[in-house]
This record gives C-alpha cells, structure tokens and sequence, in this order.
C-alpha cells in the first residue's frame, strides 16, 4: 500500500508551512516583540486544537467500530481510527499552507 494523494499533500502542505513560519519562530527567539509573541501564541493554540479535535474524532470512530457487530478487519477498522484521528491536523496544515501562500 502505497502513500495516498491526500497524504502526499498533507505532507507537503507541513514543509510549505515550516518554511514561512520557521523564519517568524526564529526572528522571534532573536529579537522579542509583543506582536511575535502573539503570533507565536496563536501557532501554538492552533495545533492544541487540531490535536484535541483529532483526539475527538478517534474516539468517535472507536465508538463507532465498536458499535459494528465485530470487527471482520481489524487492521481496515485502525485505519479508520488513525484516518480520523489525523484528519483535524491535516486539515489545519492544508489550510495554513494555503493562507501562508497568498
């Protein structure tokens, strides 16, 4: 099984977004500012939140695969569970990818 499509983006939309915001991080280390800080705190809470939502989404798809009668794929059903669980993440990196290229 290979990498899928939507994976490959994700994975590029993380290094288009490490490489706009790694030089805010570092010029913010280096010389301080209210305004740095601010940003810094709100790069911060985003990905607070996109890990809470994804740790939501697990549980909702593990409810969900337990609900099933049985499960006739274990392995089908932990991707599921890892597809929801990383889904938040995901869409949060495409969307700032997305932002940070405009």
């Amino acid at each position: 099984m290979g990498i899928s499509k939507h994976d490959r983006e994700t994975g590029f939309a993380v290094a288009e977004t490490l490489m706009h915001r790694l030089p805010v991080l570092w010029w913010q280390m280096l010389s301080p500012s209210a305004a740095g800080r601010a940003g810094c705190d709100r790069m911060v809470a985003e990905k607070q939140r996109a890990f809470v939502d994804g740790v939501a989404a697990a549980q909702a798809q593990l409810l969900q695969e337990a609900l099933r009668f049985g499960w006739v794929n274990p392995m089908a059903a932990w991707q599921r569970v890892a597809r929801a669980a990383f889904n938040p993440a995901s869409l949060t990196v495409r969307a700032n990818a997305r932002r940070l290229r405009k």
